[in-house]
């Protein structure tokens, strides 16, 4: 018997998921914040943050956060995550849709901290504690609707021994057909950025072990606060972690969302194999492209995913931008013309 699409000439559209993804937002430079009613509007199954939820080292402050106490730093960052928080359009957009955070230099301590080893001072070892459970209690509220502490007194942020936010696999399904899985990587890229190490082996071990584990035609997204490579400063290609990446690109579907560099951009990197490592950069949700100065951005990616297809594109102030959209054919994982 023919159903109602055979009888009326109609085809069923495909069962897809799509993902908003973007990074880098203030609510002290810009406390109107209009992007998260743009992605809002195109109704996203998640929505992932690739970093700088927060920025501690504004200009807007005249004590550099590096010389701060213990306290005054986590009084002052604290205050920075529930004003963010707060901000009625975001706090709308992480009600309605499940979001995953990662952190890059200005939500872990300040711009450029790898330069001068930060992670390795003892003097900032308080710092990074405070950073740790703060972050920590921000990506708690986001993934599981936990409060964030109303109180800088909160044993939750005091923590002798706070761990860092580490690595974490989420496998994200609405939307989607059986037999379609995404994987969603979440790295840290920070607490273990030393030297030209960018991940730390701990952590490598354990994305691995995830990618091996999961089914053979999943699609794999690791979201980074840094881009892969082809930009100028902040990269993976300043990292021994970029052959690994591409050495795991060689046999397993893999595209990055990155963000950082206040911009909409997109790379393709080749494996030593023939396959790809695609780039997709969304930088610059609510800054400007200097932080506090120059152009604003409203800038966030959308993903649009179904069984046989991953489709990109780039929206700036709610519409598309000068990057065409891009379309990943993920059984042959090669680009459709």
């Amino acid at each position: 018997m023919p159903t109602l699409a055979h009888a009326t000439g109609a085809t069923r559209k495909p069962v897809t998921m799509k993902i908003a993804f973007t990074s880098c937002f203030s609510a002290t430079v810009f406390p109107q914040q209009p992007v998260w009613r743009q992605i809002l509007a195109l109704k996203p199954d998640a929505l992932v943050l690739t970093g700088d939820s927060i920025y501690i080292d504004e200009l807007t402050n005249p004590t550099h956060p590096k010389v701060m106490g213990d306290f005054e730093f986590l009084q002052f960052v604290a205050a920075k995550y529930r004003r963010q928080l707060a901000q009625p359009d975001f706090a709308a957009l992480i009600t309605a849709v499940p979001t995953y955070a990662i952190w890059d230099d200005h939500d872990f301590l300040w711009n450029e901290c790898y330069e001068e080893k930060a992670i390795q001072k003892k003097t900032y070892a308080g710092l990074i504690r405070a950073s740790r459970a703060l972050f920590n209690a921000y990506c708690a509220h986001l993934e599981e609707r936990a409060t964030f502490p109303v109180n800088d007194s909160d044993a939750r942020l005091w923590n002798a021994n706070e761990p860092a936010p580490g690595y974490r696999e989420v496998k994200l399904t609405k939307g989607l057909p059986s037999g379609a899985p995404v994987h969603l990587h979440l790295v840290d890229g920070r607490s273990w950025r030393v030297n030209r190490t960018l991940l730390g082996s701990a952590q490598r071990g354990e994305i691995e072990t995830a990618m091996a584990a999961a089914p053979a035609d999943a699609l794999h997204l690791v979201a980074s606060g840094s881009v892969i490579e082809a930009h100028k400063g902040d990269q993976w290609g300043n990292f021994e972690d970029l052959a690994w990446l591409r050495a795991l690109a060689d046999k397993y579907s893999i595209a990055c969302l990155s963000g950082d560099i206040h911009a909409n951009d997109f790379h393709r990197i080749p494996t030593d194999k023939g396959r790809m490592l695609y780039d997709f950069t969304a930088s610059g949700a609510a800054i400007r492209r200097a932080i506090w100065a120059g152009t604003q951005c409203q800038n966030f990616g959308l993903l649009d995913i179904d069984a046989t297809t991953l489709r990109g594109q780039w929206l700036r102030f709610g519409f598309p931008g000068a990057l065409a959209p891009v379309t990943i054919d993920r059984s042959s994982w090669q680009m459709r013309p």
